[in-house]
């Protein structure tokens, strides 16, 4: 369940001014500096549901970009899937060396841009076979589904592929 900000101001209301500025103040200088307040906004945003519906709609779009460009390019339906699931590795990569949390995204960015990758390619299929499925449609359908599993994850809080997940 995500946290409101009316919840969040009840739990700053409970708190004193005296509280709320030795939290503030890191380094117990008996004032709040800029890195003091960079780092706050940065806490706000970092793991943030913002962050994440930004980060799983560009993942979405890139994985159609992805599977368009190795088919449009002649590669083989199974290699196009592929090249859409390896363009996740973009992300993985951002999150190492901007110091994110790989916890927040790693479990689904290769299983949603797998599926959404696999979506489009099989649409794209099925339409070369006659079946009535647009452009605008495969894309719809292969971003939707890689939406919707980064939302599975999200508001489960588990990730969609841990069978091992709480064993011993």
């Amino acid at each position: 369940m995500l946290p409101t900000m009316k919840e969040g101001a009840r739990k700053l209301e409970s708190k004193t001014p005296d509280e709320i500025f030795r939290r503030l103040d890191v380094d117990v200088s008996g004032s709040i500096d800029s890195f003091e307040l960079i780092s706050l906004v940065q806490g706000r945003f970092h793991n943030s549901w913002e962050m994440y519906t930004i980060d799983t709609a560009a993942l979405a779009a890139v994985t159609v970009a992805g599977v368009h460009g190795a088919i449009s390019m002649g590669l083989h339906p199974l290699v196009a899937a592929t090249s859409g699931m390896v363009m996740s590795l973009g992300g993985v990569l951002r999150d190492l060396f901007c110091g994110r949390d790989l916890a927040m995204a790693s479990q689904s960015y290769a299983f949603a841009t797998g599926a959404g990758s696999t979506v489009y390619v099989l649409t794209r299929e099925m339409a070369l076979r006659g079946y009535p499925f647009s452009a605008i449609t495969r894309i719809f359908l292969s971003m939707g589904t890689t939406v919707s599993i980064r939302c599975w994850e999200y508001f489960r809080g588990e990730p969609l592929l841990a069978p091992m997940r709480g064993r011993k």
